[in-house]
Formats: structure tokens, sequence, C-alpha cells
């Protein structure tokens, strides 16, 4: 089946996001996008149960009026949920969700528990930006462990902070051990990896995860794989799909997947 698919999308149920549902499928189609997943954000240090209630019945009423043109699907990021697991597990059986997709927004590393995205990385001394890196990954791991998700989001995010916004070299191979662990789990576990595309035409200008983990995963054995936007207001969706299709093509995969009903469901390229 030939479908662009994107499996990672906030509304304005998310913090960040002031997008309506509606016009996020307006968009879609006009992009000739055929499905997309409304993830929004439940990062468990801020969780509120109003906003998860708020973004479902948007995206069920905007499946009742769009369902004949575009498949609307219902997802969350769930973000942070090892640091309180209890509660994520309980919001994650909430709903019948389409997609559930894992994150790691914020690390608990020293006192920069804040979300990446709004720390200053040019004040950390390299030991440290080490030290932080190892932790993410170290709680991406955890995250894949213990957390019932279908999608890994954007492996290296913090990247797209350190290296982009700051412009601070980072030597990768110092984390390929960390990095093949993850990569390993999620293929045990069918664990889909994502694409995330929200860094092409920015200042970062790549992927999450970058080229070679991908086809690290691919030489692992790997093949789900789903794209990701990321997007947050309606313009964005399916930006950078046709770079990253033809990446997957470059790497030797014949398609990619999106989710419906928590399964698998194969898009050829």
């Amino acid at each position: 089946m030939n479908l662009l698919c994107d499996m990672h999308v906030h509304s304005r149920s998310s913090h960040d996001s002031e997008a309506i549902v509606c016009e996020i499928a307006q968009a879609c189609i006009e992009k000739g996008i055929s499905a997309f997943a409304i993830t929004d954000h439940c990062d468990i240090q801020y969780f509120d149960p109003c906003i998860v209630d708020s973004s479902f019945k948007e995206v069920e009423a905007v499946k009742r009026e769009y369902g004949d043109r575009i498949k609307v699907l219902a997802g969350i990021e769930i973000g942070e949920a090892i640091w309180n697991m209890p509660t994520a597990t309980e919001i994650l059986k909430r709903y019948d969700f389409d997609v559930i997709v894992g994150s790691v927004h914020a690390v608990r590393y020293k006192d920069y528990t804040d979300p990446y995205s709004t720390i200053d990385f040019s004040k950390m001394s390299q030991a440290e930006l080490d030290g932080y890196l190892s932790k993410y990954f170290e709680e991406l791991l955890e995250m894949v462990s213990y957390v019932d998700c279908d999608i890994m989001a954007h492996l290296t995010c913090p990247l797209r902070y350190i290296c982009g916004k700051y412009n601070i070299k980072i030597d990768m191979l110092k984390y390929q051990e960390q990095i093949d662990k993850i990569l390993d789990l999620i293929i045990e576990k069918s664990v889909a990896m994502e694409i995330n595309t929200s860094g092409i035409g920015t200042v970062f200008d790549n992927f999450m995860p970058f080229a070679w983990i991908i086809e690290r995963f691919k030489q692992k054995g790997g093949y789900l794989v789903t794209l990701g936007s990321d997007a947050h207001i309606p313009q964005n969706v399916g930006k950078g799909f046709e770079l990253a299709i033809k990446l997957l093509k470059e790497l030797g995969f014949d398609g990619y997947y999106y989710y419906e009903k928590r399964k698998s469901i194969f898009c050829k390229i």
C-alpha cells in the first residue's frame, strides 16, 4: 500500500501547540497525506488529565467529520513515563489509542532535570555534556524496557539543541554501545523506530536519529520504522518526508509503517 502517513503530530492539547485538529486534517489532505496521528504531549511531570481528555475527544470528532477523506488516528506521546510508572500505566489504559509514542524530553541528571529544550547547554562543561547524554541514552533504554509503547520517538533529540542551537560538537562514537543496546531492545520488543523529520530545514538540519543509526538498525535486522514530522503547526505535517523516504530507499528499506488500533501496517515506498 503506497501511503504517506505521519505518526507524530501535535494539536492545541499539547502545551506547545495551538493547532486545531480539523485544520491539521485539511493540511494533510492538501499535501496528499493519507493518514496522521495526533500524539499530544503527556509528559508525566506536567500531567493534566483534562489535556488527554480534550485531545482524544477532539480527534474522535474530527474522525467523524473527515473519516471518508483521510485516516485520523488517536495517539499519545507519553514522556518521562519512567518517572511515575503507575500514573503512566493508568493513562495508557484509559483510552483505545491507535498508537502510543514513547519519548524522553527530560533527564534525571544532576540539577538539569528540566526539558532539554529549555537547557542552556553552553554552560555545561564537556564532562557534564558527556554525563548528560549518557544519562539520556540510559533513560531512553529504561523507557523502552518498561513502557507499553509502539514507537520510540526521536532518538538523539537532545542533539537538536546541543549541536543545532548551541553549535557544540559531539563525538557520537562515545555512545555507540548505549545506542546499540537501545536498537537491540526495540528490535527484540517490536517497537518501531521513528524517523523524526522536525529538524530538517532548521539550524540542526538532520534526522533524529542520524542516518548512520538508521543504517545500523537495518543491519541488525530492524525493519519497523515510522515517519513523524513532530509538527506543531498544520503547515509542517509531512515536512521532510521526501528526504526521509529517499534515505530509506538508499538504505535498502522497501517501506515503513503506520499504526492503527496499535497494529503496525506496512506502507510500500
